[in-house]
């Protein structure tokens, strides 16, 4: 069976210093056309893999980048850094709460997943159309393969569509490949709700689509898969309505967020990986650790790094890493605010933010203190998550961060405290709950290393201690009779900081005006937050979709 792996190939331009009337004229001796295209051996699976390949275009510039940009660098966890105050400017203008219309980063969020959706719906257009698909081996395409392909093209129409409606609220469904004259109107929030859950139920329900897939297809979409992003989807809508953000039933889509992570969790195809520093030491998937992330990874899009095809691999590698010696490009800097929430003794800081004066070394054996200041980071830190050590790089220059870097889209742990959190808001066992979010947290405090296996020196190292079952139950561990829902949100900050998903969850539970208000009195810099209120979100629809929309799109109010 075949393996989601995406290596970019190398776009080559061939230059001509002249051209005769004889060259343009030429004659045009082969053309193909989409019903002809999908008559081509492996033509399916081709355009099955171009919508997983959405993801991840060259150096994950306009998709991963953008996640961190929108999910973490607008909130209280990080700063969009850079070489200076200019640097990142459309982000910062979004963490402000009142992002121009011309924002850059949200045109590059709509324009990649409407092309995203787009590829989704001519694929499952073309596939459905197609008298004889044809495999790679010129065999015929089996019926049940094709349901196969059909199920993850809804799935990930549906992932699309849900980042749009994360950032712009009401965006235009559109479930079919448009005639260009016939652009529609925004959709409501309940009527792409109702969209995104169909495509993710009848993906579920495919008879045709594993409910795991093996390692020869890591990457690929499954029934769990699909479950862990409904629960993610359910929770964020049954957020929305409770803060009055839109009609429907809260307690409908609870339900199914519990129905969905529990089955995930019910069937123990992940667990978590023992030592949370493994998680991040920066070899990932290619790695001695491969197989006991894979168990913790429910869903990544993979991206290879293969010598001589690119310059490097994941660029977040090079974006979200120290300026100067250090190789990198200084984004994605942890807050102290972020830094400070952890309880001193929590190796999740020390595995979550590098500050200045950490010592690594680099593959010449030359020891490397990190500097932070001198660009645009008041709080000389960066992120230990994307950060890449020397040793798992082709070489020490910028352009040598050469690793398979890979993003975690869905962890089990946050499977686990979407299942806690689902459980405590149907009036659920609160023990269980209880037992839930203390999984992640024995994990965090007991059984994770107390120094980072890779630096020479790491200042947060000196508060940690070494912690057994006795000393965990005693002094940290969650009690039924605590706020839960206070420990589940500072759980998720703790464990999926930095990962993308903190913008959402500040939004479904109704916490966005009020984190970033109160950041913005306590750290003022360049107004993040300064102009955060209730009319903030939706953001701004790209000013150029309204234009050539010629009155059919909307601006969101407050824009």
């Amino acid at each position: 069976m075949k393996k989601i792996l995406y290596i970019p190939a190398i776009a080559l331009m061939l230059v001509f210093n002249s051209c005769s009337d004889s060259f343009l004229d030429s004659k045009q001796y082969a053309s193909i056309d989409e019903a002809g295209f999908y008559n081509t051996p492996d033509a399916a699976f081709k355009a099955v893999t171009n919508c997983y390949a959405n993801m991840i275009p060259w150096g994950d510039w306009d998709y991963y980048l953008n996640r961190i940009e929108i999910g973490s660098n607008i909130t209280d966890d990080a700063d969009a850094g850079g070489s200076d105050a200019n640097d990142r400017a459309d982000t910062k203008n979004i963490a402000t709460g009142r992002p121009l219309t011309s924002n850059g980063e949200l045109l590059n969020t709509w324009t990649r997943r409407f092309t995203g959706i787009a590829r989704c719906n001519s694929a499952i257009e073309g596939i459905t159309q197609a008298a004889n698909l044809v495999a790679a081996n010129g065999s015929a395409v089996s019926a049940e393969t094709k349901s196969r392909y059909l199920a993850e093209l809804k799935f990930l129409r549906a992932w699309f569509y849900y980042d749009l409606v994360t950032t712009f609220g009401s965006v235009p469904l559109i479930t079919a490949t448009p005639v260009p004259t016939q652009l529609p109107a925004k959709a409501s929030i309940e009527d792409l709700r109702t969209q995104i859950l169909k495509d993710i139920d009848e993906a579920i329900a495919d008879p045709n689509l594993p409910t795991n897939v093996s390692n020869t297809e890591s990457g690929r979409i499954s029934k769990l898969v699909a479950k862990a992003f409904k629960a993610r989807v359910c929770l964020f809508f049954a957020g929305l309505t409770e803060k009055g953000k839109m009609s429907g039933n809260a307690a409908t889509d609870y339900n199914s967020a519990l129905t969905a992570a529990k089955e995930v969790y019910d069937s123990k195809v992940f667990s978590l990986v023992a030592d949370y520093q493994n998680l991040f030491r920066g070899d990932y998937f290619a790695g001695t650790h491969a197989a006991e992330l894979a168990k913790e990874c429910v869903f990544t899009v993979y991206r290879k790094y293969v010598p001589g095809y690119m310059d490097i691999g994941y660029c977040t590698a090079v974006m979200y890493a120290g300026r100067g010696e250090v190789g990198g490009w200084g984004g994605n800097c942890p807050t102290r605010d972020f830094a400070e929430s952890f309880d001193a003794r929590d190796p999740r800081r020390l595995f979550s933010v590098i500050e200045s004066g950490d010592i690594f070394p680099n593959v010449g054996g030359q020891q490397v203190t990190h500097t932070y200041k001198g660009y645009d980071n008041i709080h000389y830190q960066q992120s230990r998550k994307a950060f890449v050590p020397d040793k798992y790089r082709g070489g020490y220059s910028l352009g040598d961060i050469r690793s398979d870097w890979t993003p975690y889209y869905i962890r089990y742990a946050d499977v686990i405290l979407m299942y806690a959190e689902a459980l405590l808001q149907t009036g659920g066992d609160k023990q269980k709950v209880t037992d839930l979010i203390n999984e992640v947290r024995y994990r965090a405090f007991v059984t994770t290393s107390k120094t980072d296996g890779e630096a020479s020196y790491r200042n947060a190292e000196k508060s940690l201690i070494a912690i057994n079952d006795s000393y965990f139950q005693l002094n940290l561990a969650v009690k039924s009779s605590d706020d839960l829902l206070k420990a589940i949100k500072n759980e998720r900050r703790w464990e999926l900081g930095l990962e993308g998903s903190r913008f959402t969850d500040l939004l479904r539970w109704g916490d966005y005006v009020s984190v970033m208000t109160a950041y913005n009195v306590k750290q003022p810099y360049a107004n993040k937050g300064k102009l955060v209120t209730e009319k903030s979100w939706p953001f701004p629809i790209p000013q150029t979709e309204i234009d050539i929309a010629n009155g059919v799109l909307v601006q969101n109010e407050n824009y």
